[in-house]
């Protein structure tokens, strides 16, 4: 029975010939790997843990082989005195005579047996390099039932392991020469009463090494990376788990905890509180801090070992189990009432994934219903939706092919992650760019974009220098933005179309504008582009994108006297839709979606963010924030002039819009779903807030001053609360900052964002010429040179602030 990894299917075992002609146990790899998938899943309450150690993969080193040379020049190990059998072997690492915060020491418990190398070379070629120190802890008999077993506390047999199945040690190996039960004898045993899984004994005897430096050796003979001052922090990881070593630093940095203060962490499991009393870290990779490992390795030497014959009881003791998760939890409770903290974001995502990513991605709380994976744990949104890993992860756990170890190397640190030209990655006809066709695979590389999202922006703040790590970015991290505008294609709007491509619209990464397939021609007729039978072709600009799917026409109500044709709601979230269904939603980090009468400021939305420190890879849902919709109960909302969304919200709100279907006469605001409406503010923000639990955010400056206006802006200007009164503009709005006292959402910030209600397009002109300069453009009239700011010396004295602040 498994424990942290789905059940295991022995139909696909197999018989293979290395290439020495060796036999030995092969898991064939099927095509969608569905037997380490979710859809096999144990979730029975008495297993404990994976095969990882007996099994921890079962390919051969020749299928891995040349992949690990290519990577094998990123593995660099100081050297110092070499043993005789291992003269070609990694060397110990030297003391650091400056002493780093938060370094952290990378413990494996290991199997050295011939089919089982291959991970250790895996590891070595991807997160082990990243490990301040590493160690991997081995039963003191290595080998298999076809080349031997050979001890090696005995000088014998350790020439004979070199000579006659060339098996030798590395110096990052350390035998724990005390270990009292044997792994090898019930490997290939039918006998399911008899059990060999010492893993428990292992991972004690190896943090007792850790601090004392006593029972084990490594093959250089005295290891001086030995004693709790080597590092900060400590990990016991699984030899099929994907460690980001860097990112433990940020998660105690963020946290401000110290080493010299307990803590045990992981992902954090309450299945077993029932019946021992204590959460446990699942053992795909368990955390302590400096004082914790102490605490633990005193407790460990000071336990019962006269029932070591036995299994766990509930107390703290050795004993002959797996279950080394539930016997830690207990010794570190018991001795020092330390009590494992769950590894989780802000949002209660996980910082470990127990499960291969491209399975538990889709995981879905109450689907599943509660069995052990999710028992006792408190409830996140995200437990629903999906995607519920953190952008900055710990690690991935229950890759026992060790190949994927070096996949994900690509996707982290190599290829993939440097935009470089890689034959190898995987051929995808839709461009994108991965080591692996990963299942579900768009999840799947649409959270592997955001870790990479967050792991540069992090590397960038730890950098101290902004500007040389920006020019590293790959383009597609450049903060662009995508403006969408709904557009009604009719030869009255025509001089909008043209405004905006003239002036704001050129300065957006991409500009689209998003039409129904009812459009007007030059001769008043009305075409449906959705029937070609109508006889009539027409040409559209490659920037015009047709909402098809619309049902809801804009036209027989042309003469607003026809009943209610507003189907601006409709035809907004199918536009989302559309978006992410073109694949568009990849193409930009930022999206906007934009009134045809708003002036935009495509730069300063840029600035607004990184100011700010937004990712695109988080939920952000943002701009002028109005408050009146709460005296209805209804979420606070952003004016549509402007709605701006991060990439990330762009994919959770399609994803939300993809289960709409067509409701006819509905025209409800209070439920998230479609209707025949205009509200489309208000629906927006129903529908992000309910599914996704994103609040809209007001755009304000440091100063608290307003960068969007809702009005054009030589109105807004003026606007004082004090004379206007309380009416739905100024309704629930705080007066002043909580924390300066300033009074805010003032008129305007010297960064703007948008300005909003220009009816005229000429207006645009107007603004672009005042703030960029503007020449005559062939076939576009210059009336807008007679258009004057009708409170002139307010306007003007705002447009000297805005060119004074982008000069300074």
């Amino acid at each position: 029975m498994n424990g942290w990894l789905p059940e295991y299917d022995s139909d696909t075992e197999k018989i293979a010939t290395n290439d020495k002609g060796n036999t030995f146990d092969l898991v064939e790899e099927t095509a969608d790997r569905s037997f380490i998938r979710g859809s096999s899943i144990d979730r029975s309450e008495d297993v404990e843990r994976s095969d990882y150690e007996d099994e921890s993969s079962d390919k051969d080193d020749y299928d891995v082989g040349q992949e690990i040379k290519d990577l094998q020049h990123n593995f660099e190990i100081e050297t110092t005195t070499t043993s005789t059998a291992t003269s070609e072997a990694p060397q110990l690492l030297q003391p650091n005579t400056t002493i780093e915060k938060n370094r952290l020491y990378c413990m494996v418990p290991y199997i050295w047996s011939p089919r089982f190398l291959h991970s250790y070379h895996a590891i070595h070629a991807s997160w082990g390099q990243r490990c301040d120190i590493i160690r991997f802890f081995i039963d003191p008999i290595i080998g298999d039932s076809q080349v031997g077993y050979y001890n090696m506390t005995l000088a014998s047999d350790t020439l004979a392991a070199a000579k006659n199945a060339n098996l030798t040690l590395p110096n990052d190996v350390v035998v724990l020469h005390d270990m009292q039960r044997p792994w090898h004898s019930c490997e290939e045993s039918d006998d399911e009463d008899k059990t060999c899984r010492n893993i428990w004994e292992k991972i004690w005897r190896a943090w007792v090494y850790v601090v004392t430096g006593k029972g084990g050796s490594t093959p250089a003979g005295s290891d001086v990376m030995v004693g709790a001052n080597i590092s900060e922090w400590f990990v016991k990881v699984d030899a099929d788990t994907f460690l980001f070593p860097e990112n433990l630093s940020r998660y105690v940095k963020a946290r401000n905890w110290s080493y010299n203060d307990h803590h045990y962490f992981g992902h954090v499991l309450h299945h077993r509180v029932e019946d021992r009393g204590v959460p446990i870290v699942a053992g795909a990779a368990v955390f302590f801090s400096r004082a914790t490992l102490l605490a633990a390795a005193d407790s460990f030497q000071k336990m019962p070992m006269e029932n070591g014959n036995e299994e766990d009881d509930g107390t703290c003791g050795d004993a002959f189990t797996s279950t080394e998760e539930v016997v830690t939890a207990i010794c570190l409770k018991e001795h020092s009432n330390i009590i494992a903290e769950p590894a989780i974001d802000s949002q209660g995502r996980e910082e470990i994934s127990l499960i291969e990513v491209d399975d538990i991605i889709v995981y879905n709380r109450t689907a599943m219903g509660e069995w052990w994976y999710w028992e006792g744990k408190k409830r996140y949104p995200c437990h629903d939706t999906g995607d519920c890993l953190s952008d900055l992860p710990l690690a991935f756990h229950g890759y026992k092919d060790s190949k994927l170890l070096l996949e994900l190397e690509k996707e982290f640190y190599g290829s993939v992650m440097k935009g470089e030209k890689d034959e190898s990655l995987a051929k995808r006809n839709d461009n994108k760019l991965a080591a692996y066709n990963w299942l579900n695979f768009d999840r799947t590389y649409n959270y592997f974009e955001k870790v990479r999202a967050a792991m540069r922006v992090a590397a960038k703040e730890e950098s101290g220098s902004n500007i040389e790590i920006a020019k590293k970015l790959p383009a597609q991290r450049k903060n662009r933005l995508y403006c969408m505008v709904p557009f009604i294609l009719a030869p009255k709007s025509m001089p909008s179309y043209e405004a905006i491509r003239n002036s704001w619209g050129k300065r957006c990464n991409t500009l689209k504008f998003f039409v129904d397939p009812i459009v007007k021609d030059d001769e008043g007729r009305f075409i449906d582009l959705r029937r070609s039978q109508n006889g009539t072709k027409m040409t559209l600009p490659q920037d015009v994108v047709v909402v098809y799917h619309i049902h809801r026409p804009w036209h027989t109500c042309e003469s607003k006297k026809e009943g209610n044709c507003r189907n601006i709601w409709e035809k907004v979230w199918r536009s989302w839709l559309l978006i992410d269904d073109n694949g568009e939603s990849d193409s930009s980090e930022w999206f906007v979606k934009i009134d045809a009468d708003s002036y935009l400021f495509p730069e300063n939305v840029k600035r607004y963010v990184e100011d700010n420190n937004m990712s695109p890879d988080d939920h952000h849902y943002f701009g002028h924030k109005l408050r009146h919709t709460e005296d209805r109960n209804l979420p606070p909302i952003v004016a549509g002039s402007a709605v701006f969304f991060s990439r990330a919200t762009v994919k959770g709100a399609a994803a939300i819009f993809r289960e709409f279907k067509y409701e006819e006469q509905n025209m409800s605001v209070r439920k998230c779903m479609d209707a025949h409406t205009s509200a489309e503010e208000t629906l927006t923000a129903l529908c992000l807030k309910q599914h996704l639990g994103i609040d809209a955010a007001h755009a304000l400056d440091d100063l608290g001053d307003e960068l969007i206006a809702v009005s054009p802006i030589e109105d807004s200007l003026l606007w004082n609360r004090t004379v206007d009164g309380e009416w739905w503009y100024w309704k629930n709005k705080p007066k002043t900052d909580p924390t300066t006292g300033r009074e805010v959402h003032n008129c305007c910030g010297d960064f703007p964002i948008a300005f909003h209600g220009y009816k005229d397009p000429m207006w645009f002109y107007k603004l672009e010429d005042e703030l960029y300069g503007m020449d005559d453009l062939p076939g576009i009239s210059d009336n807008w040179k007679k258009y004057k700011w009708h409170i002139l010396n307010e306007t003007n004295k705002y447009f000297d602030r805005i060119r004074r602040a982008r000069n300074a």
